[in-house]
């Protein structure tokens, strides 16, 4: 049990810090996620006081980071875990769906009446975190799985 649990948490670090990895230099390779982060980030400093300009980018980062890498992993691994579930197309497919679906989950927790309405750059934002959501799941799936015996 104690060796399951280590394997668990060393497999969710390791995916979770490859996702927050992946997520950053994905989105500026895409000319289209890198304006849209660019003028996110300058609307955040100006907003923010000039002794808090680091802490304003560092919190959209971490944002971003947690909505994309962390909680799809943690919600999909928990449910795995708990189902017993060993199939790779659960941890990839279900946390690249859970992370693509962020953005709108986002826009509905802040009271957008445009819930139904998405941009060209959140579409954009969506694969990116689809696409971490994949790179996460399959990190995980690979490190957690491995050597895990059939439950009869």
């Amino acid at each position: 049990m104690l060796r399951r649990l280590l394997v668990i948490s060393f497999a969710f670090v390791l995916a979770a810090g490859a996702g927050m990895i992946f997520l950053p230099i994905a989105a500026l390779s895409d000319p289209t996620t890198r304006e849209a982060g660019s003028s996110l980030a300058i609307a955040a400093l100006f907003w923010a006081e000039p002794d808090d300009v680091a802490a304003a980018f560092g919190y959209v980062l971490w944002a971003m980071g947690i909505a994309g890498c962390v909680a799809p992993l943690a919600i999909v691994a928990l449910v795995g875990e708990v189902a017993g579930a060993r199939a790779y197309t659960w941890y990839a497919g279900a946390t690249a769906l859970l992370a693509a679906a962020a953005p709108t989950i986002l826009r509905a927790a802040r009271g957008g009446s445009r819930v139904a309405e998405a941009s060209a750059a959140e579409g954009r934002f969506a694969l990116l975190f689809f696409l971490t959501g994949a790179l996460t799941g399959t990190i995980y799936w690979l490190i957690a799985m491995r050597g895990r015996e059939a439950r009869g």
